[in-house]
């Protein structure tokens, strides 16, 4: 049996301490890594517990300007506005979800990204490295909602383990924005404006005039849904946009005007000392108008009267016309252009004249009616039954022609918006390699660990060995040696 030398033997034995201190150094770390990447599944799945994402489109025209299909602009943070926030938790709580929280609670739980495919991505990027100025408005984008823990609930256990609603609650916001599109930037709310009416205390006159105003333009609204859809009919009221428009006019005519001529007729007034001092300060108005174009009527008649034709009579156009050939015709001259500026104002000043008879035949009646009050009163009491027809009949017919132009437009805004929406799993590629950081990190936490440990175990022992050899200098030294 061969004898293992000393020196062979202390180095094996080195070799297996060293060996020994590497494994258990490695066996940490990754215990280490373990542990540190655990905990940071344990975080990640506690705060994402529930979180859903939605693939939105904007498939109308304007988008490509970064705007609503009115005209208005849009902005993607338009999603997760407050207010549409607040309408979204308000179904919610309807449905007996999401009761406890407010707008302020998940404001700050909401991402959103603009949506590029890989195309956009390279033409983008392309055209700004070469320094060029270019933009690129997306139409799809997405948004993802981290639910947030339920905190204020009365349940212990529902505080750290809520229900997931996130996906719910992000279809129901998705809703909302389709809504507010379609009734608020697809053309609806403008419809609503059109008819509405302000809350002004108008006189009878001046409630004719704004009914006619308000119907016309509400005609001219309708004829222009006519023309880009001839064929829509109304499946809840079976009518066509034709024959609102035509409900519309008949209201005029069957109704306006005749109440209109009453009033007119009557000279009735809610107020007869103010209807009087208007029309006396129309009456000034109107003839100040008269006399200044009395004035423009003499000027451009003395014009006429001294126009010099020595000139223009010999000044001749060659023309020509595709059927009678070359011909010579005269210039239009300034003479041509004052007569046309003479038999305008000439009209004008005929014009201004019948409304100034007019005027004061109105102040001759509104003078007569002072002097008759138990008439007035009793004309201005069917002027008011009358109003309060026609604004049942007007306000009946609005509600349907709502209702119709609201079918319309859900219709033809029906692909402004489309949007998917499905829950995000938690285990997911992101997660993987955030746990791969969190293990190195844990990783080279403990191995770093271990290396301050071994220097600092390193140091007590040199430390213990230069107090022994000092200890052994001092006996050397009193002899105990």
């Amino acid at each position: 049996m061969k004898k293992i030398k000393p020196i062979k033997g202390l180095k094996k034995a080195l070799y297996k301490g060293t060996l020994s201190k590497v494994k258990s150094v490695l066996a940490f770390m990754i215990i280490g890594g373990v542990l540190l990447s655990t905990a940071y599944l344990c975080r990640y799945a506690y705060i994402e517990y529930a979180v859903a994402d939605a693939h939105i489109v904007m498939t109308y025209p304007e988008i490509a300007s970064s705007g609503y299909p009115d005209g208005s602009r849009f902005a993607y943070y338009d999603f997760i506005s407050d207010d549409k926030l607040e309408e979204a938790l308000k179904i919610m709580n309807s449905r007996g979800k999401y009761k406890n929280f407010t707008v302020e609670d998940i404001k700050n739980n909401f991402y959103v990204y603009s949506y590029l495919d890989g195309s956009a991505i390279s033409e983008v990027s392309s055209n700004r490295s070469e320094g060029n100025d270019f933009s690129y408005v997306a139409n799809e984008y997405d948004i993802t909602f981290v639910q947030p823990h339920d905190y204020k609930n009365k349940i212990f256990i529902r505080k750290f383990l809520s229900p997931d609603y996130s996906d719910e609650f992000l279809k129901v916001l998705v809703d909302v924005n389709k809504s507010y599109i379609s009734e608020s930037k697809g053309g609806l709310n403008g419809f609503n404006v059109l008819t509405t009416f302000d809350d002004f205390d108008y006189d009878y006159d001046e409630s004719i005039k704004v009914y006619k105003t308000k119907i016309n333009a509400i005609v001219a609204y309708l004829a222009s849904i006519e023309a880009d859809a001839p064929d829509f009919s109304s499946a809840k009221h079976n009518l066509t946009i034709k024959d609102i428009k035509g409900k519309y006019k008949l209201l005029i005519t069957n109704k306006l005007d005749s109440i209109d001529n009453f009033i007119d007729s009557s000279s009735i007034s809610k107020n007869v000392e103010v209807a009087s001092n208007k029309t006396n300060v129309n009456i000034e108005n109107t003839t100040l108008k008269f006399d200044k174009a009395s004035d423009r009527v003499l000027i451009n008649d003395y014009a006429v009267t001294n126009y010099d034709h020595t000139f223009t009579e010999n000044l001749i156009n060659v023309v020509r016309d595709d059927k009678q050939g070359l011909y010579q015709a005269r210039p239009k001259t300034a003479f041509d252009q004052v007569v046309d500026k003479k038999n305008a104002e000439t009209e004008l000043v005929a014009e201004y004249q019948t409304d100034i008879e007019f005027l004061n035949e109105d102040l001759t009646r509104f003078a007569s009616v002072k002097s008759q009050a138990d008439e007035n009163k009793r004309l201005s009491a069917k002027a008011d039954l009358l109003l309060k027809e026609l604004q049942k009949e007007y306000n009946e017919l609005t509600s349907i022609a709502k209702e119709v132009v609201s079918e319309y437009l859900n219709e033809t805004n029906k692909h402004y918006i489309t949007a998917s929406v499905e829950k995000d799993s938690i285990f997911s590629t992101r997660l993987l390699i955030k746990m791969g950081i969190m293990f190195l990190a844990g990783a080279v936490f403990v191995f770093v660990f271990s290396v301050w440990l071994s220097l600092l175990a390193d140091g007590r022992e040199l430390r213990r060995k230069k107090k022994m050899l000092e200890e052994i200098r001092n006996d050397k030294k009193r002899g105990v040696i």
